[in-house]
């Protein structure tokens, strides 16, 4: 049993021997040049103390960072490294207050730096890459190409209106509307790494902890991606071309007229000049041109001044012109113009009405058509706009199967996965964008939502790593498209969730921000960087944070980004520890806004905060105010929270608080509720989520509380329940050890209790602070079974590790000395006796009362016969309550000096002198 705990006592040593290296060692650096970033990175603190800011020095710019000392290999590897971003990098060992300066000298005054935290491991990042506007600057704007005439218009001789016949394949194609110039900046960063392998994530790089910890994470779901039909789009733009002969009649000069009014968009005389015709000449030739040139009038009203009444009158207009001349040549595009124009201004009853009519029209609704089936797409788009599931598949459905237009086919195919996607249906939407990719992978092009919407189907269906491989997939073949900035910051919250490493994740945010730049939809990348470069902030520079955090939230017009950002906002104040403000920000939100459909998340921040608080004022001894400010939360934020940390911080602060009896019942109830859910999946969530104590910490603090309340069978029992005492924390371990020796010394197992204490501090040479206490107890125990010279030996062990290592607890090193010093006085080694009170007065006379000490020191000296360096040590008694020992001193000396009168005296009188040659 002993050689077992030996050997994991070592292992524990080993790894403590080894953390307690690191931080005493140089801080570690590395640079590298990655892709379009330059990355600096140091290691070796847990609490990092820097300062970053830019200089201008002889016309240079540089990135200046204070850091503590770096080592030798750091020095000579960043002195040596070259990057297009950083020309050069210089090491000044001799900064302020003994640090060190590295000198970061920058390519251009464009090059920006961005620097964070990370933790596990602990890690100083620092990023240089370009700025926005620079690369604006530098990348060629791109061009959207001139539309195209429609073959129409672009004929010489021009057909009359008659002969005007809807064909849209001849029309010419739409304005490409994905051609347009974009912020958006693709290929630039991808040379290096075009697949996105940056990206990826292997199945032994997956964290569960990680996912586990997402689940109380914050996300807010993108919308969702809806491709554009270009025919729609061809039939916007196949407006018909309207021609009249020349003729030497009257009417025809005045049909000519109202044609060229209507050319030249004097739309206003043109209606006032048709109703002069119309009165006229009500039975024209030309009514059928005019019947669907003035719908087109009344429309081109409506697209300048957005007036309801001119889309009105268009609408009117045309179904009267449909009704009264449906073999005009306009009549098929119209009908299914008026379905077009409803749909893109939301008016989707009317686009159903519309779609409907024409389908059933008896003259272009009949057969196999283009504009029919194109109506009937229309008709599933306008049911899934309402929400109408069934009918929309229904609708695609039989636009694949019957249709015999190959695009229109396709279309369908993928607006399948739309409509479920629509419903929140997010399994049977991955199945249907998967088939559709699969039949039709020529379709791929025009539906980027088949893959944008498919890989937030599975980040909302928790299925993180094959959604993760969807958006690498989505940003690699659209990089351009909308909504590349959404799927370029999903990547990077799927890398966090999944486990990556922090600077992989920051690197993905990083990456969106300079590649998307001041876009709105890049906001939440941005937003994210800023929270968590929180942690690492000076006060002033949290301040500036916070408020760009909010100043960019409102840019955005993500549902709930307000929120979200109070969320950053908190989540920041919570990694520096600034409960408080974190606490206050999400309760005034949730306040604020108590009918919000998403409060859940934020109430869930809200006591982990708390918990958080509670824990560490425990943690810092300060009982009085986490019981307080349990009290505070009780009855709101913890109620019904039964959260198990909370529960066992709360026994701690019972326990410190002197409250013994409350505390062990706490303590029990969190035991119990452990072994409720051991061995099951709630209590690897549990403890990610929250910080859970372990068995072997809870059973320590029963036995503590037992022995508290005289129970010594109950604290005996609880210690025998701790079958891993590795899994303490050093001082719990050291705390362990002082409770077994106590009961086994009021058991009277003096023997065993000193044994145990002699393998425990063999096997365990922990940190001084620690060990130093054990060896104190060890001293008591051999002092109480006699064992003198065994006492000397530990008691000097304390002193060797308070002189090494400076890190043992004053009081103990002075108790310590004192028992030392005692021990040598009564088995009369005065001499080692009065050296290690010289050390005890040398070191803790400023700070501790011992004046019973220096009595002692300067009666070693009186008695050897010595008074005159007695004397002198009496005379440097210091501190408070000295008066006692002063007086005895000073008696002692007076004693002293009668005696050497006396003894003058006798010797003047003859018979006396010989009477004492004789003695």
């Amino acid at each position: 049993m002993h050689s077992t705990r030996n050997r994991f006592l070592f292992l524990i040593l080993g790894l403590l021997l080894s953390a307690a290296k690191v931080e005493a060692a140089d801080v570690v650096g590395a640079m590298s040049a990655q892709g379009d970033i330059t990355h600096a990175e140091f290691e070796g603190r847990a609490n990092w103390n820097y300062d970053l800011k830019r200089v201008n020095r002889d016309k240079k710019e540089y990135a200046e960072l204070t850091v503590d000392a770096l080592d030798e290999r750091t020095v000579k590897a960043m002195q040596a490294f070259k990057s297009d971003f950083v020309r050069g990098v210089r090491v000044d060992p001799k900064g302020p207050d003994g640090r060190t300066v590295v000198s970061f000298e920058l390519a251009h005054g464009d090059v920006e730096s961005f620097d964070y935290l990370t933790d596990q491991p602990s890690r100083l990042i620092i990023d240089f890459y370009v700025s926005q506007s620079s690369r604006k600057a530098k990348t060629a704007a791109v061009k959207a190409p001139a539309k195209k005439e429609t073959a129409a218009a672009a004929k010489d001789a021009r057909k009359p209106a008659a002969a005007d016949a809807l064909i849209l394949a001849d029309q010419g194609q739409a304005a490409d509307l994905t051609s347009s110039p974009s912020v958006m900046k693709a290929g630039i960063f991808d040379g290096g790494d075009p697949d996105y392998t940056r990206f990826s994530m292997k199945d032994y790089e997956i964290r569960d902890e990680a996912i586990l910890r997402s689940k109380d994470n914050y996300y807010i779901p993108y919308p969702m991606l809806m491709g554009r039909n270009d025919d729609f789009e061809k039939v916007r733009a196949a407006a018909p071309v309207y021609q009249i002969s020349p003729k030497d009649t009257e009417e025809n000069k005045m049909a000519r007229l109202l044609l060229t009014l209507f050319e030249r968009k004097r739309l206003a005389v043109y209606l006032k000049t048709l109703n002069w015709f119309k009165e006229k000449f009500p039975e024209s030739s030309y009514n059928d041109l005019f019947a669907y040139m003035t719908g087109d009038v009344y429309l081109q009203r409506w697209e300048e001044n957005g007036n309801v009444e001119d889309y009105e009158h268009a609408v009117q207009a045309y179904q009267d012109a449909i009704l009264k001349y449906p073999d005009a040549p306009a009549a098929e595009r119209t009908s299914l113009l008026l379905g077009v124009i409803a749909l893109e201004r939301g008016d989707t009853l009317g686009a159903l009405k519309y779609f409907g009519a024409h389908i059933n029209h008896p003259k272009f609704g009949q057969g196999p058509r283009f504009s029919k089936d194109l109506a009937q797409l229309g008709m599933g788009l306008s049911y899934m706009k309402i929400f109408r599931a069934d009918e929309a598949l229904k609708a695609f459905d039989e636009l694949e199967k019957k249709s015999t237009f190959k695009d229109l086919k396709i279309d369908a195919a993928y607006r399948k996965g739309d409509v479920y996607t629509a419903a929140k249906q997010y399994v049977k939407a991955i199945e249907e964008y998967q088939r559709a990719l699969k039949a039709y992978p020529e379709g791929r092009e025009k539906h980027p939502g088949a893959v944008f919407n498919q890989g937030e189907a599975m980040f909302l269906t928790n299925a993180h790593r094959p959604s993760l491989d969807v958006f690498r997939d989505f940003v690699r073949q659209f990089p351009t498209d909308e909504h590349a900035p959404f799927a370029m910051t999903r990547l990077a919250e799927l890398l966090e969730i999944l486990g990556a490493d922090a600077t992989k994740v920051m690197g993905a945010y990083l990456e969106t921000f300079f590649r998307y730049g001041e876009n709105p939809r890049a906001v939440v990348a941005r937003l994210r960087m800023l929270s968590a470069r929180m942690k690492g902030m000076k006060p002033k520079e949290v301040e500036v944070a916070v408020k760009e955090i909010s100043s960019l939230a409102k840019t955005s017009d993500l549902p709930n980004i307000e929120q979200f950002s109070t969320v950053l906002i908190a989540d920041g104040y919570t990694s520096r520890k600034e409960y408080d403000k974190a606490i206050d920000l999400l309760t005034r939100y949730y306040q604020q806004n108590p009918t919000s459909p998403d409060l859940e998340p934020l109430k869930r921040r809200i006591v982990s905060n708390i918990a958080d608080q509670f824990r560490q004022q425990v943690d810092a001894g300060r009982f009085i105010e986490a019981l307080k400010t349990h009290q505070k939360y009780a009855d709101n934020w913890l109620r019904g929270a039964n959260r198990l940390d909370v529960s066992y911080s709360l026994a701690r602060a019972f326990e410190m608080a002197g409250v013994q009896a409350e505390a062990q019942k706490t303590y029990q109830d969190v035991l119990n509720r452990i072994h409720a859910v051991k061995g099951t999946p709630q209590e690897k969530s549990l403890r990610v989520l929250q910080n859970v104590p372990s068995e072997e910490s809870v059973n320590l603090r029963l036995a503590a509380v037992a022995d508290a309340l005289k129970n010594s069978q109950t604290a005996y029992e609880h210690l025998r329940l701790i079958k891993t005492p590795e899994k303490l924390s050093e001082e719990e371990q050291i705390e362990r050890v002082d409770l077994a020796v106590r009961l086994l010394e009021r058991r009277g197992d003096l023997d065993s209790a000193v044994r145990y204490l002699t393998e425990l501090l063999k096997a365990w040479q922990g940190r001084a602070e620690l060990v130093a206490a054990p060896y104190a107890e060890l001293a008591r125990l051999e002092l109480k079974q006699g064992k003198k010279s065994d006492a000397v030996t530990s008691l000097k062990k304390i002193d060797t590790l308070a002189k090494d290592s400076g890190q043992v607890p004053d009081a103990v090193h002075a108790r310590a000395l004192e028992t030392l010093g005692d021990l040598y006085l009564e088995t009369g080694a005065k001499d080692q006796a009065a050296a290690v009170y010289e050390d005890l007065l040398k070191a803790y006379e400023e700070k501790r009362p011992l004046a019973s000490i220096r009595y002692r020191l300067g009666r070693i000296y009186f008695d050897r016969g010595e008074p005159q360096k007695a004397s002198q040590i009496w005379s440097e008694f210091k501190g408070e309550k000295i008066e006692f020992w002063q007086k005895l001193a000073k008696e002692q000396l007076r004693n002293s000096e009668w005696r050497d009168d006396y003894k003058k005296y006798i010797q003047r009188i003859p018979a006396m002198v010989q009477d004492n040659k004789k003695e």
